[in-house]
């Protein structure tokens, strides 16, 4: 039977916020002023010092909302797709790539499941050749751009929800599941599977670790993920082109050798 590995991401594959990260191509894009992104890093700065409480972490669900409001949802997704290869593919752990590829290696299901908001995710996912997203879910209006309502905040309680709704879903039996996180925050999720890790964890999932009896991991060094480039019909056809011209070419010229 297939089962799932479930990582969170911010701190635990990547080295820092994805919002953070973001921060310089979304000014860039006109989705926020520098002002805004200076607020935006101030509220996830006791986050990545010294990790979320539930509180904290509904601090930053209420923060994310108001500063996107009015953002046009296709156009955030966009904007991060353009900017993974600067911003995201750098500042990933090699030891939770590693991690991720030894899962998919054994024919675990790869679920990134992150509170960030799904437009955020989605991109940074199908960098990291995840099968699955779990995110947190912005309200959009008609016009396809967000409403400042977090209809679904995929963080403490809600995420473990969400992965478990999943998991029945997909029939995964989550005993055999794994789960990878650095915050107290994602306790319940790491108590709904079989094989939990606490990934350098704040101090409050530490000392639960340590009671609990799960491993600790320490990720440190950093890596450029490779990106997943699938080449389209063009690029595969103009070397071939190419080859076929040179070799007609030289063909043509060895033949009027030959007749000399």
């Amino acid at each position: 039977m297939a089962c799932a590995a479930f990582f969170d991401l911010d701190k635990t594959i990547l080295d820092t916020s994805s919002n953070v990260a973001l921060s310089g191509p979304f000014i860039e894009a006109g989705l926020m002023s520098r002002r805004t992104a200076v607020a935006s890093a101030l509220v996830h700065l006791p986050y990545l010092l010294s990790g979320a409480d539930e509180s904290r972490m509904q601090q930053m669900a209420d923060a994310m909302g108001r500063m996107a409001r009015g953002w046009d949802a296709a156009f955030l997704e966009a904007t991060v797709e353009d900017a993974l290869e600067k911003t995201i593919a750098p500042v990933c752990y090699a030891q939770a790539l590693q991690r991720i590829e030894q899962h998919k290696r054994a024919g675990d299901v790869i679920v990134i499941a992150s509170a960030s908001v799904e437009q955020v995710v989605r991109p940074i996912a199908k960098m990291l050749g995840a099968d699955e997203v779990l995110a947190s879910c912005a309200a959009v209006d008609e016009d396809g751009c967000f409403t400042g309502e977090v209809t679904h905040f995929n963080q403490a309680q809600g995420k473990a929800d969400a992965c478990e709704a999943l998991a029945a879903a997909r029939g995964w039996d989550l005993t055999q599941c794994y789960a990878y996180s650095d915050s107290v925050s994602d306790a319940p999720l790491l108590r709904l599977v079989g094989h939990p890790f606490a990934v350098n964890p704040d101090r409050a999932l530490r000392e639960m670790a340590e009671n609990e009896g799960w491993p600790i991991l320490t990720f440190m060094s950093t890596v450029r993920v490779l990106p997943r480039r699938v080449p389209t019909a063009a690029k595969i056809a103009l070397p071939f082109a190419v080859g076929v011209a040179t070799g007609v070419a030289a063909c043509a010229l060895a033949r009027r050798r030959l007749g000399r």
